[in-house]
């Protein structure tokens, strides 16, 4: 299956994955004090994937597939509201008592869940297809 490919080819779709996270992630994040920040995403993800692997023993591979993933969540979970967070943003600076919106909220907390569900079910699928 998918996580038999090899371990040069995962490192080119983590790599792609990367790239695709900062692009997108500065596109989506329009307030300037935070799209410095955005940089940090990847290195989080390498610590707490990689930490991840090391203590489970896991194969690279498996790895590699959970952070490309989640490379790719948080910018598809948060594209389709930028303009709403920014707005919010915006709004709260100028009052610190204003709520987000919760149709945006609402958005992300269930698209994250859902994307995170299939990210398990096909690293589950993909290991019973390659053992």
């Amino acid at each position: 299956m998918f996580l038999s490919l090899s371990t040069s080819t995962w490192v080119l779709i983590a790599t792609g994955a990367t790239l695709v996270n900062l692009a997108a992630m500065q596109w989506i994040i329009q307030i300037p004090k935070y799209r410095k920040r955005q940089f940090w995403l990847p290195v989080m993800g390498m610590v707490c994937v990689g930490a991840r692997g090391f203590a489970e023993s896991a194969a690279l591979a498996d790895t590699l597939y959970l952070y490309a993933a989640s490379m790719v969540v948080f910018p598809a979970a948060l594209a389709p509201v930028r303009g709403q967070i920014t707005r919010d943003y915006y709004r709260w600076v100028k009052d610190p008592t204003t709520r987000t919106s919760k149709a945006a909220l609402a958005w992300f907390t269930t698209s994250l869940t859902v994307m995170l569900f299939v990210i398990g079910v096909v690293w589950v699928v993909g290991k019973k297809g390659g053992t």
